[in-house]
């Protein structure tokens, strides 16, 4: 196949369809592109969407009378709402009020459709949670009836990856500094590491702490310095502390961490009373296999990064983590 020339937008290039209306991830573009490959009567989207009969119209960014819908699809016998957000944010509001004012002009069911970065916990059962990455693993498995189908989802998909939406390890490590209670308990017993919301953690396939002085004195057996790393096998986006206690309890159970689950209230509520958790920005819950002790020695920071202090220095290829290790 032939090089394709590169299209360069503010600077940035795009390297798919939609990076060339804007280089910014916007969600009135995705949820009007994601419109389109519906009306393509894509099996998978029909089936991800529960559109179950044919489909008469679809109508983006319909204006009620104080809401905007995205995407409003109408079929023979029902109509969808799907409310789409590039983060986790809890639409379970923003839909009744969408869902009020709608049935104010029909009669008909209407069936309510939430499309978030993660599946998210809502507490109505007539409102049904989607995921950006949901929808991307349907559209990266299925076969496709005919070429315009496959081309335009291969774009779509491209755009999800290349925006950051769904995980693409284009790193290696993510490293941080952990220097106090319950981050240490959390990663050893836990397997999981929480963090501000940063887009280029989705990028990142391990994870390695930098465990500092002060946590090293009260942990005996903890070395200062970085020498665990853990396979990051999922990245959630966390907006509110309910959520991510549901997120930490499934996590749990899937990897039969049963022996840590009886302190785990614990933690919980110490990690609840950090500051940096009190905040109403997202956050990022690592999702960790078990942590392994590759370096012993550990590596100290000098040999990571030049000067002393934070680690600032927090996305590594394992040459260079390696290369501090002297190996």
């Amino acid at each position: 196949m032939k090089n394709e020339p590169i299209v360069i937008r503010s600077n940035k290039s795009s390297n798919d369809l939609l990076s060339c209306f804007g280089s910014k991830v916007k969600e009135t573009r995705l949820t009007g592109f994601l419109a389109y490959l519906i009306s393509l009567d894509i099996k998978v989207l029909n089936d991800y969407f529960n559109i179950n009969y044919p489909i008469q119209e679809i109508i983006v960014e319909k204006k009620l009378e104080t809401q905007r819908c995205d995407i409003i699809i109408k079929t023979i016998k029902n109509n969808i709402i799907i409310e789409g957000k590039i983060n986790n944010t809890n639409t379970e509001e923003q839909i009744r009020r969408q869902y009020q004012e709608f049935k104010k002009t029909y009669t008909g069911k209407i069936d309510l459709i939430s499309l978030t970065r993660n599946t998210i916990s809502i507490k109505s059962n007539v409102i049904s949670s989607k995921s950006w990455e949901g929808l991307y693993s349907q559209l990266k498995t299925t076969k496709y009836a005919n070429q315009k189908q496959k081309i335009l989802s291969e774009e779509f998909m491209n755009h999800l990856e290349n925006t950051g939406l769904i995980t693409k390890n284009e790193k290696q490590v993510y490293a941080r500094d952990v220097n106090k209670e319950p981050y240490l308990s959390l990663f050893l017993k836990t397997h999981i590491y929480s963090c501000k919301y940063n887009e280029n953690i989705h990028k990142c396939s391990y994870f390695a702490p930098y465990f500092g002085s002060k946590i090293s004195c009260i942990s005996p057996g903890v070395d200062e310095g970085l020498s665990y790393i853990a396979r990051i096998y999922n990245h959630l986006q966390i907006t509110n502390l309910e959520d991510l206690k549901l997120a930490i309890l499934n996590h749990i159970k899937f990897k039969k961490l049963k022996n840590y689950n009886r302190d785990i209230e614990e933690k919980f509520k110490l990690l609840c009373e950090d500051p940096g958790m009190q905040t109403r920005e997202a956050f990022t819950l690592l999702l960790l296999d078990k942590p392994r002790k590759i370096f012993n020695p550990s590596i100290k920071k000098s040999n990571l990064l030049e000067g002393r202090g934070w680690l600032n220095k927090q996305y590594y290829e394992f040459d260079e983590i390696f290369e501090a290790a002297n190996l």
